[in-house]
């Protein structure tokens, strides 16, 4: 390697390397081959790159099978051989391509496919945090796949505490201010990136969030303060993720209450009426969509009886509830005639503007919505 032989050579030396990996006789050959791989780790070429994990490869390395029906790719069968020599490869070899010198590239291939299962998990993480509140080329190149790292060692450690996450997002607000100066109006294409980002981050905890068992739904939950300490307008961002994993009725006003306590009253209804929107969807939460018609108008009797929340779910009751064939009508016109007498004028005339959606023998017509006068909950898409 210190003659620097022509890179298609590197490549295939490397690759022949990779079936030598625990199997010498002398421990100088063995450093020999562990130095080599280790230079390999900056080698500019990137196919050269490729060789090093083991699910990028070129086309002319593409797996074999053997007589066996195993694969040949040598580090498939390191890992199923030596957990310990593999470990030591992800170790010394893969988690080196994170920091490539010169090609931003390997480093993208290094995060989307290093095996985080066996690697030192702390020092991926370090790397990780960094690169995530990092804003320049690099760090707008590498962070999504850091972050999806990271969220996935979260999950698959049980102890493992959500501060991971928290402290990520800390350091991306460190930098608001700073970014913010030297961004925004330089480049209409990164102004705010803080925000931003921490907008993408809250979308990705999202789509994962849902797999998290219990407890560390549970520890999700403590995020709230600190980004609504950071930005209050990211607040219906984040109360989608809450309410997706809420399992009860009372987790749901919860959820309300914190954001009433920190939001203006003017922001918090409109938060309320978007909210109202989003729940429509029975998939939006899971203990929703397993309830049946009158579970469904119980739980609007109870925040709009109770907890005086008529527009977290006005959208839900005359768009779903009012919908479901064996619900209770009588309690459903006495839900809308409390509405028609609501101190909120704003529900009160949607309510006044709203035909119910069936007929008096109960069926279902066609006839139902607004009015000509009403336009409808004007956050809910009417």
């Amino acid at each position: 390697m210190n003659k620097h032989p022509h890179q298609d050579v590197r490549a295939c030396l490397i690759l022949t390397l990779l079936h030598f990996i625990g199997k010498t006789s002398s421990e100088e050959d063995e450093n020999i081959i562990w130095e080599i791989l280790e230079e390999a780790a900056k080698d500019d070429y990137l196919p050269v790159i490729k060789i090093l994990f083991a699910e990028q490869r070129r086309k002319s390395f593409r797996r074999r099978k053997s007589a066996r029906g195993k694969s040949s790719w040598p580090l498939t069968k390191l890992k199923h051989s030596s957990e310990n020599v593999f470990e030591t490869f992800i170790n010394r070899i893969q988690l080196k391509v994170l920091d490539h010198p010169t090609s931003l590239e390997a480093r993208l291939l290094a995060w989307s496919n290093i095996g985080y299962e066996h690697c030192d998990k702390n020092k991926l993480i370090e790397k990780g945090q960094e690169i995530c509140a990092q804003f320049d080329k690099d760090g707008n190149t590498l962070w999504e796949k850091a972050f999806e790292k990271i969220l996935s060692i979260y999950k698959q450690e049980k102890t493992s505490s959500f501060d991971i996450i928290i402290d990520i997002i800390k350091k991306m607000m460190l930098r608001r201010e700073e970014n913010d100066v030297n961004e925004n109006g330089n480049d209409s294409q990164h102004d705010l990136p803080v925000y931003h980002r921490i907008q993408d981050v809250l979308k990705n905890l999202n789509s994962h969030v849902i797999t998290f068992d219990k407890e560390k739904k549970i520890a999700f939950r403590s995020i709230t303060s600190i980004i609504l300490q950071f930005d209050k307008t990211l607040a219906y961002d984040l109360s989608i993720i809450l309410i997706e994993i809420a399992e009860s009725k009372e987790e749901l006003e919860d959820i309300l209450k914190n954001l009433e306590e920190n939001l203006p009253k003017d922001y918090f209804e409109r938060i309320l009426t978007e909210l109202s929107t989003f729940i429509v969807n029975s998939q939006s939460c899971c203990f929703i969509k397993e309830l049946n018609g009158n579970g469904k108008l119980e739980l609007a009797q109870w925040f709009i009886k109770e907890k005086k929340r008529i527009l977290f779910v006005f959208n839900f009751l005359i768009k779903q509830v009012f919908y479901e064939l064996n619900v209770d009508r009588e309690e459903c016109k006495n839900l809308l005639r409390q509405m028609r007498q609501s101190d909120n004028l704003f529900i009160r005339r949607e309510a006044m503007n709203y035909t119910v959606p069936w007929a008096e023998d109960g069926s279902l017509t066609g006839r139902h919505g607004y009015s000509g006068r009403g336009r409808g909950l004007y956050y809910g898409g009417y």
